[in-house]
Protein backbone atom coordinates (compact mmCIF):
# COMPACT_ATOMS: atom_id res chain seq x y z
CA UNK A 1 0.00 0.00 0.00
CA UNK A 2 1.22 3.09 -1.13
CA UNK A 3 -1.41 5.69 0.08
CA UNK A 4 -4.60 6.28 1.55
CA UNK A 5 -6.70 5.48 -0.65
CA UNK A 6 -5.07 1.98 -0.99
CA UNK A 7 -5.78 1.66 2.90
CA UNK A 8 -9.47 2.40 2.64
CA UNK A 9 -9.69 -0.23 -0.27
CA UNK A 10 -8.07 -2.84 1.70
CA UNK A 11 -10.36 -1.59 4.73
CA UNK A 12 -13.04 -2.10 2.44
CA UNK A 13 -11.90 -6.02 1.79
CA UNK A 14 -11.67 -6.51 5.60
CA UNK A 15 -14.99 -5.37 6.40
CA UNK A 16 -16.83 -7.32 3.78
CA UNK A 17 -19.88 -6.26 1.32
CA UNK A 18 -22.60 -4.56 3.67
CA UNK A 19 -26.07 -6.28 4.11
CA UNK A 20 -28.85 -5.06 1.48
CA UNK A 21 -29.98 -1.90 3.43
CA UNK A 22 -26.77 -0.23 3.16
CA UNK A 23 -27.28 1.70 -0.31
CA UNK A 24 -23.93 2.98 -0.86
CA UNK A 25 -20.82 1.66 1.67
CA UNK A 26 -16.95 2.74 1.67
CA UNK A 27 -15.74 4.92 -0.99
CA UNK A 28 -18.31 7.75 -0.84
CA UNK A 29 -18.58 11.00 1.06
CA UNK A 30 -20.82 9.45 2.96
CA UNK A 31 -22.64 5.99 3.83
CA UNK A 32 -26.20 5.65 2.54
CA UNK A 33 -28.89 3.39 4.28
CA UNK A 34 -32.53 3.23 3.12
CA UNK A 35 -35.10 4.84 5.06
CA UNK A 36 -38.72 4.97 5.21
CA UNK A 37 -41.26 6.75 2.97
CA UNK A 38 -38.40 7.15 0.29
CA UNK A 39 -35.61 8.49 1.88
CA UNK A 40 -32.38 8.04 2.40
CA UNK A 41 -30.32 8.37 5.64
CA UNK A 42 -26.81 9.62 4.97
CA UNK A 43 -24.06 9.27 7.47
CA UNK A 44 -20.49 10.54 7.31
CA UNK A 45 -17.65 10.78 9.66
CA UNK A 46 -14.59 12.90 10.12
CA UNK A 47 -11.57 13.12 12.47
CA UNK A 48 -9.28 15.88 13.04
CA UNK A 49 -6.21 16.08 14.97
CA UNK A 50 -4.03 18.44 16.69
CA UNK A 51 -0.77 19.37 14.33
CA UNK A 52 -2.79 17.47 11.72
CA UNK A 53 -5.54 19.03 10.54
CA UNK A 54 -5.24 22.17 12.45
CA UNK A 55 -2.70 24.69 14.48
CA UNK A 56 -4.31 25.94 17.31
CA UNK A 57 -0.99 28.27 17.06
CA UNK A 58 -3.09 30.28 14.20
CA UNK A 59 -6.67 28.34 14.25
CA UNK A 60 -8.55 30.14 17.29
CA UNK A 61 -10.50 27.98 19.02
CA UNK A 62 -13.73 28.94 18.14
CA UNK A 63 -13.32 29.48 14.35
CA UNK A 64 -12.08 25.79 14.76
CA UNK A 65 -15.39 24.87 16.28
CA UNK A 66 -16.96 26.28 13.19
CA UNK A 67 -14.98 24.87 10.87
CA UNK A 68 -14.78 21.52 12.35
CA UNK A 69 -18.76 20.98 11.83
CA UNK A 70 -18.78 22.70 8.57
CA UNK A 71 -16.13 20.39 6.48
CA UNK A 72 -18.61 17.10 7.79
CA UNK A 73 -21.58 19.12 6.32
CA UNK A 74 -20.14 19.55 3.22
CA UNK A 75 -19.68 15.81 2.55
CA UNK A 76 -23.51 15.26 3.04
CA UNK A 77 -23.62 17.76 0.97
CA UNK A 78 -21.66 16.21 -1.44
CA UNK A 79 -24.18 13.33 -1.63
CA UNK A 80 -26.99 15.97 -2.48
CA UNK A 81 -28.34 15.51 0.83
CA UNK A 82 -29.61 18.26 3.98
CA UNK A 83 -27.69 17.83 7.45
CA UNK A 84 -30.00 17.31 10.38
CA UNK A 85 -28.15 16.07 12.94
CA UNK A 86 -24.55 16.14 14.78
CA UNK A 87 -22.51 14.09 17.30
CA UNK A 88 -19.29 15.13 18.46
CA UNK A 89 -16.96 13.41 20.13
CA UNK A 90 -13.67 15.66 21.70
CA UNK A 91 -10.71 14.65 23.40
CA UNK A 92 -9.08 17.64 25.21
CA UNK A 93 -5.67 17.49 26.78
CA UNK A 94 -6.29 17.79 30.59
CA UNK A 95 -3.34 20.58 30.92
CA UNK A 96 -5.47 22.77 28.90
CA UNK A 97 -8.16 25.00 30.39
CA UNK A 98 -11.68 24.00 29.44
CA UNK A 99 -13.05 27.34 28.57
CA UNK A 100 -11.52 26.28 25.39
CA UNK A 101 -13.93 23.67 24.84
CA UNK A 102 -16.72 25.73 25.45
CA UNK A 103 -15.76 27.96 23.27
CA UNK A 104 -14.89 25.55 20.51
CA UNK A 105 -18.62 24.41 20.86
CA UNK A 106 -19.19 27.85 20.31
CA UNK A 107 -17.81 28.28 17.23
CA UNK A 108 -19.89 24.55 16.17
CA UNK A 109 -22.94 25.96 17.53
CA UNK A 110 -22.92 28.92 15.33
CA UNK A 111 -22.68 26.84 12.10
CA UNK A 112 -25.01 24.13 13.54
CA UNK A 113 -27.87 27.24 13.65
CA UNK A 114 -26.57 29.11 10.29
CA UNK A 115 -27.59 25.63 8.31
CA UNK A 116 -30.55 24.17 10.61
CA UNK A 117 -28.57 21.57 12.10
CA UNK A 118 -28.79 20.23 16.20
CA UNK A 119 -25.89 18.66 18.20
CA UNK A 120 -26.89 16.04 19.59
CA UNK A 121 -24.53 14.82 22.04
CA UNK A 122 -21.07 12.74 21.86
CA UNK A 123 -18.89 11.91 24.54
CA UNK A 124 -15.80 13.45 26.09
CA UNK A 125 -12.10 12.05 26.93
CA UNK A 126 -9.00 12.81 28.55
CA UNK A 127 -6.19 13.77 25.50
CA UNK A 128 -2.67 13.52 26.16
CA UNK A 129 -0.53 15.74 24.34
CA UNK A 130 -3.45 16.67 21.98
CA UNK A 131 -6.74 18.41 20.85
CA UNK A 132 -8.80 15.79 18.91
CA UNK A 133 -12.31 15.17 17.84
CA UNK A 134 -14.77 13.33 15.59
CA UNK A 135 -17.75 14.66 14.26
CA UNK A 136 -20.79 12.27 12.94
CA UNK A 137 -23.67 13.92 10.77
CA UNK A 138 -26.97 12.32 9.78
CA UNK A 139 -28.42 13.90 6.97
CA UNK A 140 -31.46 12.70 4.49
CA UNK A 141 -31.71 13.15 0.76
CA UNK A 142 -34.80 11.57 -1.46
CA UNK A 143 -33.81 8.41 -3.21
CA UNK A 144 -34.23 9.86 -6.39
CA UNK A 145 -31.80 12.71 -5.79
CA UNK A 146 -29.09 11.24 -3.97
CA UNK A 147 -26.06 11.91 -5.72
CA UNK A 148 -22.63 9.96 -5.65
CA UNK A 149 -18.79 9.79 -7.45
CA UNK A 150 -19.57 6.78 -10.15
CA UNK A 151 -22.39 8.12 -12.48
CA UNK A 152 -19.99 10.25 -14.70
CA UNK A 153 -20.10 9.58 -18.31
CA UNK A 154 -17.71 9.85 -21.21
CA UNK A 155 -18.39 12.82 -23.36
CA UNK A 156 -19.73 14.90 -19.81
CA UNK A 157 -18.78 18.37 -19.03
CA UNK A 158 -16.53 19.26 -15.38
CA UNK A 159 -17.93 21.92 -13.28
CA UNK A 160 -16.84 24.24 -10.61
CA UNK A 161 -19.17 25.60 -8.17
CA UNK A 162 -16.42 28.55 -7.71
CA UNK A 163 -12.77 29.20 -7.41
CA UNK A 164 -10.18 27.01 -5.99
CA UNK A 165 -6.87 28.03 -4.03
CA UNK A 166 -7.90 30.16 -1.79
CA UNK A 167 -7.73 28.01 1.47
CA UNK A 168 -4.43 26.47 0.27
CA UNK A 169 -2.69 30.22 -0.39
CA UNK A 170 -4.48 30.96 3.02
CA UNK A 171 -2.47 28.07 4.76
CA UNK A 172 0.36 29.55 3.33
CA UNK A 173 -0.05 33.16 4.15
CA UNK A 174 -0.13 32.04 7.85
CA UNK A 175 2.73 29.49 7.82
CA UNK A 176 4.91 31.90 6.20
CA UNK A 177 3.57 35.12 7.21
CA UNK A 178 3.47 36.64 3.47
CA UNK A 179 2.78 40.09 3.12
CA UNK A 180 0.11 40.87 1.41
CA UNK A 181 -2.57 43.80 0.99
CA UNK A 182 -5.19 43.76 3.54
CA UNK A 183 -8.18 42.79 1.11
CA UNK A 184 -6.30 39.81 -0.20
CA UNK A 185 -5.16 38.47 3.38
CA UNK A 186 -9.05 38.80 4.61
CA UNK A 187 -10.14 37.38 1.53
CA UNK A 188 -7.19 34.14 2.10
CA UNK A 189 -7.69 33.46 5.56
CA UNK A 190 -11.83 33.46 5.69
CA UNK A 191 -11.38 30.61 3.10
CA UNK A 192 -9.14 29.03 4.94
CA UNK A 193 -10.65 29.41 8.22
CA UNK A 194 -14.74 29.80 7.30
CA UNK A 195 -15.32 27.28 4.97
CA UNK A 196 -19.02 27.79 3.59
CA UNK A 197 -20.24 24.23 2.79
CA UNK A 198 -22.61 24.83 -0.57
CA UNK A 199 -25.71 22.89 0.76
CA UNK A 200 -27.77 24.88 -1.26
CA UNK A 201 -25.84 24.24 -4.57
CA UNK A 202 -25.48 20.50 -3.83
CA UNK A 203 -29.39 20.58 -3.48
CA UNK A 204 -29.86 22.98 -6.60
CA UNK A 205 -28.08 20.18 -8.58
CA UNK A 206 -30.06 17.42 -6.37
CA UNK A 207 -33.80 18.36 -6.70
CA UNK A 208 -33.03 19.39 -11.01
CA UNK A 209 -31.28 16.55 -11.35
CA UNK A 210 -28.52 18.58 -12.81
CA UNK A 211 -25.04 16.22 -12.19
CA UNK A 212 -24.46 12.81 -12.66
CA UNK A 213 -21.56 12.71 -10.14
CA UNK A 214 -20.66 15.20 -7.22
CA UNK A 215 -18.02 15.12 -5.03
CA UNK A 216 -16.49 18.22 -2.62
CA UNK A 217 -13.15 19.72 -2.73
CA UNK A 218 -11.15 18.55 0.81
CA UNK A 219 -7.88 17.31 -0.94
CA UNK A 220 -7.77 19.39 -4.35
CA UNK A 221 -8.88 19.24 -7.66
CA UNK A 222 -6.96 16.70 -8.59
CA UNK A 223 -6.74 14.74 -6.06
CA UNK A 224 -11.09 14.51 -5.87
CA UNK A 225 -11.86 14.31 -9.69
CA UNK A 226 -9.84 11.15 -9.50
CA UNK A 227 -11.97 9.54 -7.24
CA UNK A 228 -14.99 10.14 -9.34
CA UNK A 229 -12.77 8.73 -12.25
CA UNK A 230 -12.03 5.57 -10.34
CA UNK A 231 -15.30 5.34 -9.40
CA UNK A 232 -17.11 5.84 -12.50
CA UNK A 233 -14.27 3.71 -14.82
CA UNK A 234 -14.07 7.01 -16.87
CA UNK A 235 -10.62 9.95 -18.02
CA UNK A 236 -10.70 13.36 -17.27
CA UNK A 237 -9.12 16.37 -19.22
CA UNK A 238 -9.13 19.46 -17.10
CA UNK A 239 -8.05 22.78 -19.45
CA UNK A 240 -5.47 24.85 -17.62
CA UNK A 241 -6.82 28.25 -18.92
CA UNK A 242 -10.17 27.14 -17.96
CA UNK A 243 -9.33 26.91 -14.13
CA UNK A 244 -10.42 29.81 -12.01
CA UNK A 245 -7.53 31.19 -9.79
CA UNK A 246 -8.03 34.11 -8.07
CA UNK A 247 -5.39 37.11 -7.89
CA UNK A 248 -4.45 36.24 -4.59
CA UNK A 249 -3.77 32.87 -4.74
CA UNK A 250 -1.25 33.76 -7.86
CA UNK A 251 0.17 36.06 -5.95
CA UNK A 252 0.99 34.00 -3.04
CA UNK A 253 2.31 31.36 -5.16
CA UNK A 254 4.77 33.56 -7.16
CA UNK A 255 6.38 34.67 -3.32
CA UNK A 256 6.81 30.97 -2.36
CA UNK A 257 8.10 30.19 -5.92
CA UNK A 258 5.19 28.17 -6.96
CA UNK A 259 2.75 27.63 -10.27
CA UNK A 260 -0.18 29.22 -9.13
CA UNK A 261 -1.83 25.57 -10.41
CA UNK A 262 -0.18 23.63 -7.99
CA UNK A 263 -2.26 26.09 -5.29
CA UNK A 264 -5.61 25.54 -7.07
CA UNK A 265 -5.40 22.16 -8.26
CA UNK A 266 -3.83 20.37 -5.18
CA UNK A 267 -4.16 22.66 -1.88
CA UNK A 268 -7.03 21.09 -0.79
CA UNK A 269 -9.57 22.53 1.57
CA UNK A 270 -11.47 24.46 -0.65
CA UNK A 271 -14.94 22.66 0.31
CA UNK A 272 -16.40 23.72 -2.74
CA UNK A 273 -18.55 21.23 -5.33
CA UNK A 274 -17.07 19.15 -8.12
CA UNK A 275 -19.43 17.60 -10.48
CA UNK A 276 -19.97 16.26 -13.77
CA UNK A 277 -23.17 17.17 -16.28
CA UNK A 278 -24.11 16.40 -19.63
CA UNK A 279 -23.72 19.16 -22.10
CA UNK A 280 -27.45 19.18 -22.70
CA UNK A 281 -28.04 20.61 -19.06
CA UNK A 282 -25.64 23.02 -19.67
CA UNK A 283 -28.89 25.95 -19.73
CA UNK A 284 -30.66 24.39 -17.30
CA UNK A 285 -27.59 24.24 -14.71
CA UNK A 286 -26.73 28.21 -15.51
CA UNK A 287 -30.59 29.09 -14.84
CA UNK A 288 -31.10 26.90 -11.85
CA UNK A 289 -27.98 28.26 -10.26
CA UNK A 290 -29.15 31.66 -11.12
CA UNK A 291 -32.94 31.46 -9.53
CA UNK A 292 -31.14 29.87 -6.93
CA UNK A 293 -29.06 33.52 -6.18
CA UNK A 294 -25.82 31.58 -6.72
CA UNK A 295 -22.85 32.27 -8.79
CA UNK A 296 -22.69 30.35 -12.46
CA UNK A 297 -20.79 27.15 -12.39
CA UNK A 298 -17.37 26.97 -13.71
CA UNK A 299 -16.64 24.78 -16.66
CA UNK A 300 -13.14 22.92 -16.51
CA UNK A 301 -12.75 20.24 -18.62
CA UNK A 302 -14.50 17.31 -19.90
CA UNK A 303 -15.14 13.67 -18.81
CA UNK A 304 -13.36 10.83 -21.67
CA UNK A 305 -12.06 7.21 -22.20
CA UNK A 306 -9.65 6.19 -19.65
CA UNK A 307 -9.10 5.92 -16.06
CA UNK A 308 -6.29 8.80 -15.38
CA UNK A 309 -6.70 12.69 -14.79
CA UNK A 310 -5.15 15.19 -17.75
CA UNK A 311 -3.97 18.60 -16.98
CA UNK A 312 -3.48 20.37 -20.48
CA UNK A 313 -1.28 23.04 -20.75
CA UNK A 314 -0.77 24.96 -24.22
CA UNK A 315 2.97 23.90 -23.98
CA UNK A 316 2.24 19.83 -22.86
CA UNK A 317 -0.27 17.70 -20.97
CA UNK A 318 0.76 16.12 -17.59
CA UNK A 319 -0.87 13.62 -15.25
CA UNK A 320 -1.80 14.82 -12.16
CA UNK A 321 -4.06 11.64 -11.34
CA UNK A 322 -4.67 11.91 -7.42
CA UNK A 323 -2.13 14.41 -7.06
CA UNK A 324 -3.37 16.25 -3.76
CA UNK A 325 -3.43 16.49 0.26
CA UNK A 326 -3.13 12.36 0.92
CA UNK A 327 -2.38 11.38 4.89
CA UNK A 328 -0.17 8.32 4.73
CA UNK A 329 1.36 9.11 0.94
CA UNK A 330 5.20 8.20 0.76
CA UNK A 331 6.93 11.11 0.59
CA UNK A 332 9.03 10.05 -2.68
CA UNK A 333 5.89 9.49 -4.37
Amino acid sequence: MIGERDLIDELSRIFGLPPPQVVCGIGDDAAVIAGQGGEYLLWTVDALIEKVHFDLAYMPLRQLGRKALAVNLSDIAAMGGKPRYALLALGWPPERDLSGALELARGMQEVAQETGVTVIGGDTVSSPGSLSMSLTVLGQVKKEELLRRDGAQIGELIYLTGPVGLAAAGLETLRRGLTLTETERTLLLQAFFDPQPQILAARVLARNHLATALIDLSDGVASDLFQICRRSNVGAVVESTLIPVPAPVAEVAAQIGKDPLELALKGGEDYLLLFTSPPDREKALYLHFSEAGLGTPICIGKIVRGNRVWLRRPEATQDISGMGFDHFRLKEL
